[in-house]
């Protein structure tokens, strides 16, 4: 009877141990170096600070990463006192081996770090002969490489680069012109941070947390996205079904898995923690846990509209 009881209990325990949701993973995202090659950031006359530069863009990263819900991000406030306690300084953390102990130090899962290879403004003066306006015309091109380390055994879990270039005619043609009409320099550069931020963001989340079905229907799915992580009504995702993982006999490393398309779905909505989509190909084939990719957008280019009544970029 009593060994009954404690094959009774020990099943209870179990039960309720599976039944507890796994924690959610710490990050830390280091403040991104602005490359040393960079001398200055200069946007038309206006020189901006490196160390605004740098910590501007990780507060972008971390503000979308914090929307994804996917990880418990430490706050910059909280990088920066333990950093300074340990008497780190910049050129620490990026030498072999530092990540792995800043990132217990952090008591972070993960750690991000980054470099800022080119952060450029062009600013032209442009005369409107119909108005008789002068308009600046501005093309800003930033590019970052950045890397995952996870923090336990130092492995770089992933690493890749972003390239994003912005110019005026794609500010006057996506925001209305009652929203731009007062903008400065800085709110140009804050837009170029924010889109950067979220194709790098959503670069760190597919390296670690891929989109995933979790829910099909007869002709629509459900995804394990929601609002504030560049997941928008009417993107386009290419399905893929991922193969057994390949292991290296070596190392015993597991190196991804093969990848064979077997759909393409549409935002419809987008709610707080999932998104939906209607498939547009692919039904018989689409299973729940496929891996979701964004299909890039092509822009159109649009002819200008003359005249242009109202100033703004």
């Amino acid at each position: 009877m009593i060994r009954k009881l404690l094959c009774m209990s020990c099943l209870l325990v179990s039960v309720r141990a599976s039944a507890v949701p796994k924690g959610q993973p710490t990050m830390a995202v280091l403040p991104f170096q602005l490359s040393p090659v960079i001398e200055t950031v200069q946007i038309g006359d206006l020189v901006v600070n490196r160390t605004l530069v740098e910590r501007e863009f990780s507060n972008h990263l971390i503000a979308f990463l914090t929307k994804s819900r996917k990880f418990n991000m430490l706050s910059r406030t909280h990088i920066e006192s333990v950093i300074n306690e340990n008497m780190l300084t910049e050129s620490d953390w990026i030498k072999p081996g530092e990540a792995e102990r800043i990132g217990k130090l952090l008591v972070a899962d993960y750690l991000v770090t980054g470099v800022i290879n080119r952060m450029e403004f062009q600013v032209i003066e442009q005369n409107i002969q119909i108005t008789g306006e002068t308009t600046p015309r501005i093309v800003a091109t930033f590019k970052s490489q950045f890397q995952i380390i996870e923090s336990q055994s130092g492995k770089i879990v992933a690493a890749d680069q972003v390239l994003n270039r912005l110019k005026s005619a794609d500010v006057r043609r996506e925001i209305p012109a009652s929203e731009r009409k007062d903008w400065t320099l800085a709110d140009f550069r804050e837009l170029l941070f924010e889109r950067s931020a979220t194709e790098m963001g959503n670069a760190i989340l597919s390296g670690v947390y891929p989109v995933k079905i979790i829910e099909v229907a007869a002709d629509s799915v459900v995804l394990n996205r929601g609002q504030g992580v560049g997941v928008n009504v009417g993107d386009i995702f290419v399905v893929v079904s991922q193969g057994e993982p390949i292991v290296d006999v070596d190392t015993g490393e597991t190196l991804g898995g093969s990848e064979e398309e077997v759909g393409m779905i549409e935002i419809t909505s987008v709610e707080v923690k999932f998104s939906k989509a209607k498939i547009l190909k692919g039904k018989e084939a689409i299973q729940y846990g496929d891996v979701c990719r964004m299909k890039k957008k092509e822009i159109p280019q649009q002819e200008p509209a003359y005249p242009r009544a109202t100033p703004g970029w």
